[in-house]
């Protein structure tokens, strides 16, 4: 069987934190002989692709790559990498330190649980791994592939953007976010021209130089984070900005990371994370004390009105115009 995710980084770097659980890739025959073995993890949704055990407290699951058929051809690929021996799990091979890196890279295009934890990890490898292997550079599309099809069915119902807080502006204008949506572009941008507006921006900048260009995607994917963070502050109230700043800038990079940009932006969103948020000038949420529009002067009224005991719901209670909660798993 193969052996993944946080046991095998610690067997190359023991500084790596503790490990949990075990992930493992084995055949049907495989997973059969493990059940004689061990007890099976009570009261877990049976799947096809996935056998779950109970080992000295830890739990343990194995992927049947006869079910998982890209996972089949990474297994025979590292049929020949280090091993280790275990006395109940048996002989199990380590996947090479740079897989497991990738591993964690192409997660995090898609909004997987424990997201900026899997971020830190891909991070961890990336600044002690210098080079990948051939045969990691080999089965990579399999890894790819993989993701695709798991991530199918929840990337096809990603909610793209929040909604907007006041669902009468909505009703009144067909698109009351979109003149906003410009006019954040505009007030965030570094220069004096919103990024987003220069020739090629989302087209990856073709007419640039290599370096000129990474730079150009680097402050484009900043300036976009600080618009759609711009967005989800407005719905929550702009006197909690400076508050909030830090904790809405990850939340807005990840929904640009998992969201609707296409694959290759989102995968650069991930290998250029650091280089983004050092781009997005702290105190950016300033900015916003500038804004003048429909959607900001209903809010503000709102707040006004709140404070006054005069904007509240028919059934009485709670302001229309509360707060909403903070970003979800930031």
């Amino acid at each position: 069987m193969l052996l993944i995710g946080s046991r095998a980084i610690v067997h190359y770097f023991p500084d790596f934190r503790p490990p949990l659980d075990w992930d493992l890739f084995g055949s049907s025959e495989e997973i059969r002989a493990l059940s004689k073995r061990l007890p099976p993890l009570e009261n877990t949704v049976v799947r096809p692709h996935k056998a779950c055990f109970l080992y000295d407290g830890a739990i343990v699951e194995v992927v049947n790559t006869d079910v998982a058929t890209e996972w089949a051809k990474i297994v025979h690929a590292f049929r020949n990498e280090a091993s280790i021996e275990d006395p109940v799990l048996g002989t199990l091979i380590v996947a090479p330190a740079a897989f497991l890196m990738i591993t964690k890279q192409v997660g995090l295009i898609y909004d997987i649980w424990h997201w900026h934890k899997n971020l830190e990890d891909l991070y961890f490898l990336r600044d002690r791994i210098s080079s990948v292997p051939d045969v990691v550079t080999q089965v990579m599309p399999h890894s790819l592939e993989d993701s695709r099809k798991l991530f199918a069915a929840s990337t096809a119902h990603v909610l793209r953007s929040p909604p907007p807080c006041h669902a009468s502006e909505a009703e009144q204008s067909p698109n009351p976010r979109t003149a906003l949506h410009a006019e954040l572009h505009q007030i965030l941008a570094e220069g004096d021209t919103a990024l987003v507006n220069e020739k090629g921006a989302w087209q990856d900048y073709p007419d640039a130089q290599p370096e000129a260009r990474r730079a150009k995607m680097v402050r484009l994917f900043a300036e976009e984070a600080m618009v759609i963070g711009a967005e989800q502050l407005l719905t929550r109230g702009l006197s909690h900005a400076s508050d909030d700043e830090q904790t809405v800038t990850r939340w807005a990079m990840r929904m640009l990371i998992t969201g609707s940009l296409p694959e290759g932006w989102r995968y650069f969103g991930v290998n250029y994370y650091r280089e983004i948020m050092a781009a997005i000038p702290r105190g950016w949420t300033s900015r916003l004390s500038t804004l003048d529009t429909p959607i900001v002067r209903h809010e503000r009224q709102c707040h006004e009105d709140s404070a006054d005991g005069i904007c509240q719901r028919q059934s009485g209670g709670t302001s229309a115009c509360e707060r909403i909660g903070r970003p979800t798993r930031p």
